[in-house]
Formats: structure tokens, sequence, C-alpha cells
């Protein structure tokens, strides 16, 4: 049986990187039959809920000092350096025991880890460029240290970019060299990784992992009185505006389109797909909002403050008349759910993927969000057509699955 690591799982407190794991996991079975999978997370507490608890581990670098204040921080970060640089100097040079150059738990507990697996993963989804250049050169060691370990380490399908930055090309020129496989989950994504000039055998597409998705049970009228009218979800979220150039007010834009609906024919389920335990996230803070709006015209529910894994967040889009989105990943649900859906381009790899679908007509840029009623009456109309379109989208990424898989097999041949 072979020993995997999953070595930069988020939290499954949201449900997008819910959906990375439980997918990420389901292909890796199909490749290689029953693993032993060591998962590092950032969310134990969540992902216990669904996983083994002794298979749970913190990450090499813990939740990068975030609740720390601006000093603890620096001193946090010259630390960590420290460590990294030991360990390169050792693995070029010395090649001690990793182990005995670790300067905490976390950092011994995840070189152990990397030692006693065949394969390392990555599916982090979207760590892998400029955006998050801060926390960057602490994944990327990572990777690296596990292919200096002899470990074959594969990038799972994810975003990678935009890298426009000198130094942050290099780095990952430098750290992801001897990787077995790096895929990216859409067209500018695999093309990044071949500008950095990687050998085109160990880079492929392969779209993203969400779409194995399994459908769970839910019964949406359960949130409403009312079990006649149609229901249209919708999420709204607060995503780094800095990669779109500007910041845009969700509940302005979106409700005031939203409102053109007629209120006989449909009720609002407004779905937050990121929470937090205990507290109230940004995602359903601003979610509440739009259902105060909203709640003057229509019939409105909000989901439950607390976890919702994919599969049961999936059966909920399925029975959805048209979907309205901010979040990548609860887009991808529900278009495996069949579900028609407007998604607002709040990041690049939103578009990567509603163009893997050919459904790029129903992204909307930001400039553009005064098109979301005319989109929706488009679905309305087109419904089943739209259906059928997304019938077929699916199966023809699954197919790249097929084909994924397969690579996946010969990486241990």
């Amino acid at each position: 049986m072979d020993t995997l690591s999953l070595m930069d799982t988020l939290s499954a407190i949201h449900v997008g990187n819910g959906a990375l794991l439980e997918n990420t996991i389901k292909l890796c079975k199909d490749a290689y039959g029953e693993c032993e999978f060591n998962i590092m997370t950032f969310d134990k507490v969540t992902n216990r809920l669904k996983y083994n608890e002794d298979k749970l581990y913190d990450p090499m670098f813990g939740n990068f000092a975030i609740d720390k204040n601006s000093f603890h921080k620096i001193f946090w970060m010259l630390k960590q350096l420290a460590f990294m640089l030991l360990q390169i100097i050792n693995e070029y040079t010395f090649k001690t025991s990793s182990k005995k150059l670790t300067f905490n738990n976390n950092q011994k507990q995840a070189i152990t880890l990397i030692e006693k697996s065949d394969i390392c993963i990555s599916l982090g989804g979207e760590m892998i460029g400029d955006t998050f250049f801060k926390t960057l050169p602490f994944y990327l060691f990572n990777f690296w240290i596990a292919s200096k370990k002899g470990k074959k380490f594969i990038l799972f399908p994810q975003s990678v970019g935009p890298l426009k930055k000198g130094w942050t090309r290099k780095l990952c020129r430098w750290a992801l060299r001897d990787a077995a496989l790096l895929v990216g989950r859409d067209k500018p994504s695999y093309e990044t990784l071949l500008s950095l000039g990687f050998d085109k055998d160990k880079v492929m597409f392969a779209p993203d992992v969400a779409i194995q998705q399994e459908i769970g049970n839910a019964e949406i009228y359960n949130y409403f009185n009312d079990k006649t009218k149609k229901i249209i979800g919708i999420t709204i979220s607060n995503p780094p505006h800095r990669e779109m150039g500007q910041q845009v007010d969700f509940v302005q834009e979106i409700g005031s389109q939203i409102e053109k609906l007629d209120s006989n024919t449909y009720k609002i389920l407004i779905m937050p797909s990121n929470y937090k335990l205990r507290e109230i996230s940004a995602d359903y803070a601003l979610c509440l909002k739009l259902k105060e709006r909203l709640a003057d015209k229509f019939e409105v529910a909000i989901l439950e403050n607390r976890p919702y894994f994919p599969d049961e967040y999936t059966a909920l889009l399925g029975q959805l008349e048209f979907f309205v989105s901010t979040r990548m990943h609860v887009a991808i649900l529900a278009t495996t759910a069949f579900t028609p859906t407007i998604a607002i381009n709040t990041q690049h790899k939103i578009m990567g993927y509603m163009k893997n679908i050919n459904m790029e007509h129903f992204c909307v840029e930001y400039e553009n969000l005064n098109t979301i009623f005319e989109l929706s009456q488009e679905i309305v109309n087109t419904r089943e057509q739209v259906v059928e379109d997304l019938k077929a989208a699916n199966a023809k990424l699954k197919k790249e699955h097929e084909i994924f898989v397969l690579k996946l097999k010969e990486i241990v041949k």
C-alpha cells in the first residue's frame, strides 16, 4: 500500500477546499488503489468530522503567524527563513538528518511525514502565483524538499500564475524542477508552467478535481415555507480584489440585478461557501447583507452558519433553477450538478474554468455586472439546452481525468 502525503490541504470549512481534498483522494484511489493518506491541514477541527483524526497533521509552517502582531510576524518569518536555509545547505552538503535541524514540532513532524511517504501531493489550488507572493516561498520549500528526499512530487490540477515577477518565476523554476508531474487546471496555468521551461513530458492539463464531486442528500425546500416557487441560489464573497484591479460592491451590483426578477415565480437561497468556527466569516457577513436587501421583495433564506461538506452543498445546488456565484469551486460544483450558473470573474481562474466547459458567455467581468439579469433570462428561456451542454462538457472533462489517472499510474512504475 502506497503512503501519500497531501501537503497543503486548506480548511474544509470552505466548501471549495473540501471539494479539493475529497476528490484528490478519489482520483488517487483511482490511480493507486487503497492508500494511506496523511493530510497536512490548516483545520484539523473541521476535517476530523469527515476524516480519520489520526491522519490529520498541522502543516510545516503552521498558520503563517496570521494571528500575531507585526513584530512577532517578522520574528516568525526570520526563524522560518533560517530553518529553510539550514535545510537547503544540509541537502547540498552534509546531508545529516533533516529532523535534527528543525526548530519546532510542526517542522519535525512534516519532515517525518515526507520521509515516510511514497508520493507527496500539492492540492492547494492557487498558491503558485504573484497574488500570494508572501506565502509562496514557504509552499515551494515544501515541494522542493519532498523532491530532494527522493519522493514523487505531484502538483495536482491547480491554477498557476500570474507569475510576472522575476524572483517568483526563478523560485518556482528552482523548487519544481525535480517534480514528477505538474498539472494546470486551465490553459493559462498550463502555459505558465511551460513558460518556466519544464520538460513537456511532466507538464499537462487536467481539469479541477471538483468535477468528480458526488452528490449527497439534502432537501432544499427545508429552508422555505413555500414549496411552489423556483429557487435561485446566490453566493457572494470578498475576493482578493487586487488581482482584478478594483473593488466591487456585490450587494449593490448583484442585488440590483436579482431584484429585476419576478418574486411571484422565484425565491432566493443565499449560499455562503466559506465559514469560520464559532464566528461569522467575511463571506457570511456579506451574504447576510444581500439577504437583508432582497428580503424586501422575495422570500429569502440563507444557509446555516456551519460547515457544509461538498456532497451536501452540491445536493442543494442540483435543485436550483440557476446559480450566481463569485466563488469558483461552488460554481464548479453547480455545473457538475448540471445547474446553469452565472459566474462572476473575481479571479482569473474562474474564467479559466468557464472556458473549460464552453460557458464563458455566462462568466461576467466586473464592468459587465449589469448583464446578470439579461443572462438569467437567457438561461430561463434556454434552460434545457444549457443543461444538455453542461452534461456534454462535464463528460468531456472527465475524459481528461482518465488521461490524468493514467499518467499518475505511470509515475510509480
